[in-house]
């Protein structure tokens, strides 16, 4: 008895185990083994749950992967990066093109501006390259590579991405620098548990799902408008316009060859799903009889099955069964049958609130768990609960055959297991599937309707395109909710102002980069004067530079021991690309002492003028009244990043000094800043 209870206690923890993805207590990761213990498998597992908690979240995540990944994994490839890698980039920004952290790391890899110009990123008023999936990428693989001479070690380079390459050494074993071995425990770095959260949670899943659009890339597209090349490919400009924020204004320049990312969409095109996941290695097992596959359900006494008028009891794949009559509900027919409406409806896979289909088959006893043939290639608006019925298959049996989550519908093509459960190592396979031809008598049909309807009117034109684009940008300002985030480690927002709101990692060293306060030309702006439609904006925008470099009011700064662009920039409250601009200086251009460079003229504010006045006048007060504390309350759109520029202090001080333990803030919070 007690072996009994043992083995089907065994059973139903490796059923449950299949419902969703299991830490193992082994992750091959790069050139590496990392070894699992028992409490970083918990953290581990925590994460992977939240991942993967909401179905419907994790669905629209795993889309967006599989539509950028065969880019990221081409990219990897030719710059010799382990393929692992790729999982990092929905850890860092969901895959959000203009995703920017509490410090100001911008775009999909999260770089801040002085580590992307140092790779190679141009970063300005009109391109932000951090948000072109390609040059970012080709980025991130360089950086990474970079890290990794330090440490021979792919796992510590991961957490040197997030820290620094100085600040990851206080947080590794130098003892495993060249390991090919690492334990893992409830001490390792965070930043790494979670990165393996998010490798474990889409690995398997990767190349399960069949995008809207396939991302094309298109070259040597320097001196266009994205207009131009959504005329050249037919595709529509506010699409166009959302796959490639990387370019804030005018004609794609030429001082380089940008890649710009077209989305095609797949129903209107040929090209062949591309699956992320690497061809098979094994031979699958089972051969598919599709003549007999055709057959199913095998029906005794089809003519009888026919007669949707009388309920009545059949033969189906070998199990009792009964055909849904008119004017018959569930109750009534599981009554005609025998049964009760709760054992009906168990046998069935049936909610609640699915009632029944006339004409449609329905069993009377318990399906089974496997079926008779290995495989089925869903069809065209096909469901998994059709095809378990098809095959006398237990409907949660066929989820978990194929490594899906219920209510996951499997896209047209996709190949299902029906008789064995899918090996993790065996990716999932599409098929090509022939459209079924209408009749003659249909299609004739459908012409006619369509040419009752009239063709809209010049005016009724303009109302439809402007309603359309209306309803294009309450689409995108929808809130992304990533509730599945279990950890809050930094506010992620959108470039446009516009945008959502989501909550990622804080990516790279936490230091006080200036931010890029990108100007974006809306299509109202557009609208509002048709002519600006006309102007060269390229040399609007060298215009524009150089007007502004004349109103800035600039001094000349001489090079001390110990100054950087950044530090310089951080100094003048000036972005690090328009330092360089200013200086016709290069990001790896060497600083020299007693060098004479152009910086922002420091003026100081009529209010603190003002209070170095009373300062002085009031010298005998107490230095408690002189350096009273500053209460800013907090109003939409600033970070503790721009306060702590704002009032010449780090965001570490600021973090002390309000007991906060990250960099969330909310409007109409108080901030408190000593003044030093």
């Amino acid at each position: 008895m007690r072996i009994t209870c043992l083995l089907v206690l065994n059973l139903l923890l490796i059923s449950f185990s299949g419902l969703s993805q299991t830490v193992p207590h082994k992750i091959d990761f790069a050139d590496m083994e990392l070894k699992l213990t028992k409490d970083a498998i918990k953290d581990i597992q925590s994460h992977v749950d939240a991942l993967t908690r909401s179905d419907s979240y994790f669905q629209k995540q795993l889309e967006k992967a599989d539509m950028y990944m065969p880019i990221i994994e081409r990219i990897f490839k030719e710059e010799g990066l382990p393929d692992d890698f790729k999982y990092l980039v929905i850890q860092e920004s969901a895959l959000i093109p203009d995703a920017v952290s509490s410090s100001n790391a911008v775009g999909f890899w999260q770089f801040k501006e002085i580590s992307g110009l140092e790779n190679g990123l141009r970063i300005d008023r009109q391109v932000d390259e951090r948000m072109n999936i390609v040059s970012a990428s080709h980025a991130a693989a360089n950086y990474l590579k970079k890290h990794n001479e330090q440490f021979d070690n792919w796992a510590y380079t991961l957490i040197a991405y997030q820290r620094g390459v100085a600040g990851a050494r206080s947080v590794i074993d130098e003892r495993y620098f060249g390991a090919r071995k690492l334990p893992i425990t409830k001490n390792t770095y965070w930043y790494l548990k979670k990165y393996l959260a998010h490798k474990v949670a889409f690995e398997n899943a990767l190349g399960t799902t069949q995008p809207t659009y396939y991302l094309k890339e298109v070259k040597d597209a320097q001196g266009k408008h994205l207009k131009d090349i959504a005329n050249e490919e037919n595709v529509e400009q506010e699409l166009i316009e959302d796959y490639n924020k990387w370019l804030l204004r005018g004609r794609i320049p030429d001082d380089k060859n940008y890649t710009v990312i077209v989305p095609i969409d797949r129903a209107n095109s040929d090209t062949p799903y591309h699956n992320t996941k690497k061809e098979p290695t094994v031979d699958l097992p089972g051969k598919v009889n599709q003549r007999l596959q055709n057959q199913y359900p095998i029906i005794e006494d089809k003519a009888a099955s026919k007669n949707a008028t009388i309920a009545h009891e059949i033969k189906v794949n070998g199990l009792k069964g009964i055909v849904a009559a008119e004017g018959y509900k569930v109750e009534s027919l599981a009554e005609k049958g025998g049964l009760k409406a709760s054992k009906f409806r168990k046998f069935n896979d049936m909610s609640l609130r699915q009632s029944l289909e006339i004409g449609e088959i329905y069993y009377l006893q318990r399906k089974r768990n496997r079926a008779k043939f290995y495989y089925h290639t869903v069809q065209p608006g096909e469901s998994m609960w059709e095809i378990s019925q098809k095959y006398g298959l237990k409907l949660h049996k066929l989820y978990r055959k194929n490594r899906m989550k219920d209510p996951a519908t499997p896209k047209a093509g996709r190949v299902l297991w029906l008789r064995l459960n899918r090996p993790s190592n065996i990716p999932v396979e599409y098929k090509e599937i022939r459209m079924p031809v209408k009749p003659k008598q249909e299609q004739e049909k459908v012409i006619d309707e369509k040419a009752e309807i009239k063709a809209p009117s010049q005016k009724d034109k303009s109302s439809i395109q402007l309603d359309s684009v209306q309803t294009k940008k309450e689409e995108v300002a929808k809130p992304i909710n990533i509730e599945p985030i279990a950890e809050t480690d930094s506010t992620i927002t959108s470039v446009k102002q516009d945008s959502t709101n989501s909550t990622m990692d804080v990516s790279h060293e936490l230091d006080k980069t200036p931010s890029v306060d990108h100007e974006v030309i809306t299509s109202d702006t557009l609208k509002n004067d048709t002519s600006a439609i006309e102007i060269d904006s390229t040399q609007v925008d060298t215009e524009n530079f150089e007007q502004e470099r004349e109103n800035t009011e600039l001094m000349e700064y001489t090079i001390k021991k110990g100054d950087t662009f950044f530090s310089i920039s951080n100094r003048f409250n000036m972005r690090i690309s328009d330092l360089l601009n200013y200086n016709d200086l290069d990001i790896r251009d060497t600083l020299a002492i007693d060098q004479k460079i152009l910086v922002n003229k420091m003026v100081i504010p009529d209010s603190e003028r003002q209070q170095a006045s009373d300062n002085e006048d009031n010298s005998s007060e107490s230095s408690s009244e002189q350096k009273a504390d500053i209460e800013h309350k907090i109003s939409s759109g600033e970070t503790l990043y721009s306060l702590a520029r704002k009032y010449n202090v780090s965001l570490k001080e600021i973090l002390e000094w309000n007991n906060k333990d990250d960099y969330s803030i909310k409007e109409g919070e108080i901030i408190i800043i000593k003044r030093k």
